[in-house]
């Protein structure tokens, strides 16, 4: 079987599955892709091709759009992105719809219980990763001293903080400055709106 990283091809996408992709297939393969939705019809990336039944791929063209799709809230997911914000770019009600859907699958699989499960709005939100929930974050910071996350499956950082989830306030200033390189920066805001920055050196002799 030759190794796919890096071909693209049209699939139609299945189900969704735990980790924020949905299930294609393509020439008798399984391939989980990312940043699509059920029923589309998408041309996929592979982005990791570690042989065997299954590969991994980015949808980076959306031919037939789910009518559940909207503009992404989130700029720093996406193709060769960060893996914060999956299905930012579906309705509230469909990413309730998805992760009740998994949730039914696990249950299914694992445990053999058949269940209709029902994912409900949290009061007071819209359901959408548009902001102002996350308290706590947890950067990483790259050899030229600049916060950012994690790209997707990899221990690149990308220096974009763009993300909506963090609280309102939690990361300003923290782009305008230089860290430390190689270490964390985690930025907490306590329940009376305080919040508190440390940065965490990294640690002699760890890495790769």
């Amino acid at each position: 079987m030759s190794e796919w990283t890096g071909q693209e091809f049209e699939v139609r996408l299945g189900a969704p599955g735990h980790g924020g992709f949905i299930v294609a297939r393509h020439e008798g393969r399984v391939v989980f892709v990312r940043h699509g939705l059920p029923g589309e019809l998408v041309r996929a990336r592979v982005t990791e091709d570690r042989g065997g039944s299954f590969c991994r791929a980015d949808a980076v063209e959306i031919i037939e759009a789910s009518p559940d799709r909207v503009p992404a809230t989130c700029p720093v997911a996406g193709p060769g992105g960060a893996g914060c914000c999956d299905f930012s770019f579906a309705t509230p009600e469909a990413q309730r719809a998805l992760k009740a859907t998994v949730v039914e699958e696990q249950l299914r699989r694992l445990a053999k219980i058949e269940r209709e499960v029902t994912v409900e709005p949290i009061a007071g939100d819209s359901g959408e990763v548009t902001g102002g929930w996350r308290t706590r974050v947890r950067l990483v910071v790259d050899s030229a001293g600049r916060a950012g996350v994690h790209r997707y499956r990899s221990t690149e950082v990308i220096p974009d903080l763009r993300c909506p989830q963090p609280v309102s306030g939690a990361l300003d200033g923290v782009a305008d400055r230089l860290w430390t390189p190689g270490a964390d920066v985690v930025v907490a805001v306590d329940g009376d709106g305080v919040r508190h920055i440390v940065e965490l050196a990294e640690t002699p002799g760890a890495g790769p």
